[in-house]
């Protein structure tokens, strides 16, 4: 995430700075290269904050999570009302928009990559995200893998959206297939040469070497189906292009 603020400031000209959300002050700064992380948790009650006159906040999100529509709009305005006359803040919107493939065809690319780095012939391709209790958020994966689907037509074998888990109850049927039970499916019908398209922004404990989706991958792997993951999509150009987009749209809109 570094990295993407610092490309980003790059691109811009404006100093853009990273912050998680709630959690990423807790992690050890011995594994950030002894620089400590920040969050907009920590940030909003710190004495750097207290002189803060404006808060833009561009989110580095999918599509609407709560965390941006909820939780983050409630803070900010517990943060302005303090002084109401000297602060205000703005959050821009999240990657995606209806209109605007320039998300899928970054999802496209990262598969193609994929592809052709490990010498697939028309592989399946399981485009998987973590799962979500909103089905807004839903939507804009389904939208997403629509369009990729489309994009890669003739390229690939197969298609299908998955998540990577879901809430117990029939209201969370949207999240289905789920990613293990859609191998297992691919498996069984004989299907050797899969892609995971990863539709995550960084790496993390999901989508990190070891994490959640490796796990999920991995007996499936050593059953002898020939499994690729995607790189995420966090730095590639469209994205940084996307963000890029927003803050000068942000700013003609403020003049």
């Amino acid at each position: 995430m570094r990295q993407v603020a610092h490309e980003l400031s790059v691109l811009t000209g404006h100093q853009i700075r990273p912050f998680g959300l709630m959690h990423s002050h807790k992690v050890d700064p011995k594994a950030l290269e002894d620089e400590p992380a920040n969050s907009m948790q920590k940030f909003l009650t710190s004495d750097e904050c207290q002189k803060v006159e404006e808060i833009r906040a561009l989110p580095f999100f999918l599509g609407p999570s709560m965390a941006i529509t909820d939780w983050l709009p409630v803070h900010l305005k517990q943060w302005e009302d303090e002084n109401p006359e000297c602060r205000k803040f703005r959050i821009l919107n999240p990657l995606w928009k209806e209109g605007d493939n320039r998300v899928a065809q970054s999802m496209a690319d990262l598969c193609r990559e994929k592809i052709k780095s490990v010498h697939f012939k028309k592989p399946f391709v399981a485009m998987v995200d973590h799962g979500t209790p909103l089905l807004e958020v839903n939507e804009v994966r389904e939208e997403v893998g629509r369009t990729m689907e489309r994009i890669l037509d003739g390229e690939i074998g197969g298609f299908s959206t998955c998540s990577m888990e879901r809430r117990p109850g029939s209201e969370y049927d949207f999240n289905n297939p789920l990613l293990s039970d859609l191998l297992s499916d691919w498996f069984d019908q004989g299907i050797s040469e899969v892609v995971v398209s990863q539709f995550f922004l960084l790496p993390g404990r999901h989508a990190g070497p070891d994490g959640d989706l490796a796990q999920i991958c991995q007996p499936f792997i050593d059953k002898g189906m020939r499994l690729y993951r995607t790189d995420q999509l966090g730095q590639h150009p469209l994205i940084l292009e996307i963000l890029s987009d927003a803050i000068r749209e942000d700013q003609k809109s403020s003049c």
